[in-house]
């Protein structure tokens, strides 16, 4: 018998897995479909600008800066300079710093009178907790009101997931919300009562662009990634598992012990196709929405509002082209080039993607630069612009994704040595990522 595990992806989930799986002397494979390892972590230099077209920053976690030391990559790593906890929300045409903390949002002008009463009163609204899955919107609406779900949680879902409340499923994205309201009987409680577990988290990224995780990923694996190489089907055999796939026109079977998927919701369901179409099905449901992506760099001198911060996020009811904008170099100065002032800007997801069917991508382009223009009161044109792509952009968990974890693990109880991963199981960024790698590499050193 073939002691292999086959991992499907070459993403950050894929290669974190084997490195994982190396670490403990377990046997595998890497098979990506695309031309390139990496997923969406992608980075190039334009006009001396460094651009991340994903990931643009991490989150990262102490477990996280622990693996980073641990794969000796922690002198490429950069810290988020310290005005990166100043963030902005757009309101009526304008930037309102914004605070996690309600006490401070209570002073701010962002919200109106009505919506701060409602804020402020949550902690002496009965608790009705349940157990069935519920839609943020539904929840922040029941908890607080529609401008609170509208103006504070639809862009800072937007700004992780591109989603829409309405369909996002409140255990999945923000779990604590509804746990909170079961512990303590309020929101507001639960914040207070755990305000110092909130933090803890440095914003990072690396030196050259994030696509420096990737590559030293690469460098420390013994087995190549093998490129475009797309499973198309798994049959169950006596010893385990006849997989079968594509490369270069050519149709491949490989004989494997165990297999894990680090792949999309829709490639994992091809592989899984014949032997579980009901599951096959259920991935396939899981929307993947297109995005943009566009960079701009200007002047310093050029920029006469520029937040000192992180960045801002626009509400849907803003009306804007954009779900919201990085100012990179203000928080990694060494992004851009002395003088220059670098912006990453968002568009698309489940609410804006209809805007690539209505105009090019030059008039979107446009349009946010202009809208753009206007918040942050450019006086000059940018001197480097780039836009990207996602066709396939960030998972999204809406109500209903309870459904597709039980599948998913009827399925791997049925099929033993096949494990279904990728971000959708694991969470989207990141640290939860390469968190799900190691405890899957711990599973699979046991059945191993």
């Amino acid at each position: 018998m073939n002691n292999i595990t086959l991992i499907a992806g070459g993403g950050i989930a894929g290669l974190s897995l084997a490195y994982e799986l190396q670490k403990r002397n377990i046997p595998y494979v890497i098979l990506e479909a695309g031309r390139e390892p990496g997923g969406v972590v992608h980075s190039f230099v334009k006009d001396g600008f460094e651009l991340d077209a994903g990931p643009n920053s991490i989150g990262a976690t102490p477990a996280t800066i622990a693996f980073i030391r641990e794969i000796g990559l922690e002198h490429e790593m950069m810290e988020a300079a310290a005005t990166s906890k100043n963030r902005f929300l757009v309101r009526d045409q304008r930037l309102h710093p914004i605070s996690p903390n309600p006490l401070k949002i209570l002073t701010s002008p962002y919200l109106s009178g009505a919506a701060k009463w409602r804020l402020f009163t949550e902690r002496f609204r009965a608790a009705q907790p349940t157990d069935t899955e519920e839609s943020v919107a539904s929840f922040i609406q029941r908890r607080f009101n529609r401008e609170i779900c509208d103006y504070l949680f639809d862009p800072i879902l937007s700004g992780i997931y591109a989603g829409d409340p309405a369909r996002l499923s409140i255990q999945e994205v923000l779990p604590f919300l509804p746990r909170w309201e079961k512990e303590y009987g309020s929101v507001t409680k639960g914040l207070f009562k755990n305000k110092g577990a909130m933090g803890g988290r440095k914003i990072i990224a690396f030196k050259g662009g994030n696509n420096k995780l990737v590559k030293h990923l690469l460098s420390l694996l013994t087995e190549p990634v093998r490129l475009n190489c797309r499973i198309t089907a798994v049959e169950r055999t006596a010893t385990g598992y006849s997989v079968q796939y594509q490369a270069k026109g050519q149709t491949e079977t490989m004989q494997v012990a165990r297999l894990v998927f680090t792949t999309p919701a829709y490639a994992t369901a091809n592989g899984v196709q014949e032997l579980d179409p009901a599951l096959a099905q259920l991935l396939r449901g899981i929307i993947y929405p297109r995005m943009g992506v566009l960079h701009l760099g200007c002047d310093q001198d050029a920029v006469q509002n520029m937040p000192g911060g992180f960045g801002f996020l626009v509400p849907r009811a803003a009306g804007l082209h954009f779900l919201g904008a990085i100012c990179t170099s203000e928080i990694f100065p060494s992004r851009a080039p002395q003088g220059k002032a670098l912006f990453t800007i968002f568009t698309g997801g489940v609410q804006q993607e209809h805007y690539f069917d209505e105009m090019s991508d030059e008039d979107l382009q446009q349009k946010i630069l202009s809208e753009l223009g206007t918040l942050l009161q450019l006086t000059k044109p940018p001197v480097m612009q780039h836009f990207s792509r996602w066709e396939k952009a960030i998972p999204q968990l809406n109500t209903g994704h309870r459904q597709v974890r039980a599948a998913v693990q009827a399925f791997e109880e049925r099929f033993p040595g096949i494990f279904i991963s990728g971000n959708y199981i694991s969470g989207v960024s990141i640290p939860a990522v390469l968190q799900h790698a190691g405890g899957l590499a711990e599973k699979l050193a046991v059945v191993s």
